[in-house]
């Protein structure tokens, strides 16, 4: 989607005036300690976020918060910690920053994955809100925020504002300036830490207009922990090692900024520490889900590439491309091969049509948590 230059140049005049004009709330800024913080695990339940092969955006995203959530509460008990979620459910955007609000927070965490069609896009990269020129900036904030379409009421809840429209876009991405120094700063130190401690590449920080931040009264950011997409990525993502080594990192920038902003207190960096793969934790936090969560049994799609009365492994190259990413099920008996999950039956199609390269009889299933229903009733109920 690419954004009109006049609005782009639009853009960069506005927004020295909402500066100006928000220049006194900007003073009003809380000092006070860091006291309190919400970390929210970005996605959740029908909406998987990113995704590649069997490894989805949303089960990362819970893993590395509660990891975080708990480096927090074991070195700062005075410190009170909040989620927007701690299982597989789906939170709207604006009851994520809501919740913060509610709490009078003191921070706002919000934890993400990035993907890309190339998988040579690799690191890591901390937003605040903002608006910015930069294009890819505008896409990956105009993509995340139209997850709101999953949300029924979200015409009237998010004030106007339209998926895919780059002008509300733009007036929504103007109005948290009061906390921009402060996030930015937090910002800064969450990826001097991944620079530190992870062997990715650094994206910088960024500013672009994510609803959850604007929506959030507080210092905020946004960071994407690396390209699912990106094997090297992928494989400190997607493993407890690598999650941890995420969540020390974002605990160490934490302690950082807690004692900058305070002017006092004693800096917490905790050392690198190994977790074993084999763990009763399961990297993806899976085992975390609720049976509220299980009852909500979302729908999702999948593209079946083989079905077989043996086993057949993963990594055979009877798959093509796709070895070591299909997914397997057991139904009745069979053993049945899937690839992908999507949340729509748009992007089922989608994905057939490209898995329809390489296998030719690939076709769409629809499922109901684990359970396989028709794609008429998936579809009924999207």
């Amino acid at each position: 989607m690419k954004v009109p230059k006049p609005i782009l140049f639009a853009v960069s005049c506005v927004v020295g005036f909402f500066v100006l004009a928000l220049s006194a709330d900007a003073q009003a800024v809380r000092t006070a300690g860091v006291n309190k913080v919400v970390i929210d695990a970005g996605h959740g339940g029908n909406d998987p976020g990113t995704h590649y092969g069997q490894f989805k955006e949303k089960d990362i995203n819970l893993a590395v918060a509660l990891r975080l959530g708990r480096l927090i509460e074991a070195n700062y008990p005075d410190v009170s910690v909040i989620y927007t979620r701690t299982t597989d459910v789906r939170v709207n955007l604006a009851d994520r920053a809501d919740k913060a609000n509610k709490a009078a927070a003191d921070l706002f965490i919000s934890i993400h994955v990035n993907g890309a069609k190339s998988s040579q896009a690799s690191g890591t990269e901390t937003f605040v809100m903002g608006v910015s020129k930069a294009q890819q900036n505008l896409e990956l904030a105009m993509k995340e925020n139209d997850v709101i379409v999953y949300e029924e009421d979200y015409k009237t809840r998010y004030q106007g504002y339209t998926p895919g429209s780059t002008e509300s876009f733009i007036i929504f991405s103007l109005m948290q300036y009061s906390y921009q120094g402060q996030s930015l700063n937090l910002a800064s130190i969450v990826q001097k830490h991944y620079t530190q401690n992870l062997p990715m590449g650094n994206r910088g920080v960024k500013q672009a207009g994510f609803l959850v931040l604007w929506y959030a009264t507080m210092p905020s950011i946004l960071t994407e922990l690396g390209f699912i997409s990106n094997p090297q990525d992928r494989k400190i993502l997607t493993t407890k090692n690598g999650q941890e080594k995420l969540a020390r990192s974002l605990f160490n920038a934490f302690s950082e900024y807690k004692v900058k902003s305070e002017g006092k207190g004693k800096l917490i960096v905790l050392p690198e520490e190994s977790v074993e793969e084999d763990a009763s934790e399961p990297s993806t936090a899976s085992a975390a889900i609720s049976e509220e969560a299980r009852s909500e049994a979302p729908i999702c799609y999948r593209v079946q590439v083989m079905s077989s009365p043996k086993k057949v492994p993963r990594n055979s190259s009877r798959f093509g491309t796709y070895r070591g990413q299909v997914k397997e099920i057991v139904i009745a008996g069979n053993y049945k091969y899937f690839v992908g999950e999507v949340a729509s039956y748009r992007e089922a199609l989608s994905l057939q049509s490209e898995v329809r390269k390489q296998i030719r009889d690939a076709f769409v299933v629809a499922f109901e948590g684990e359970r396989t229903i028709s794609v008429q009733e998936a579809r009924q109920r999207e």
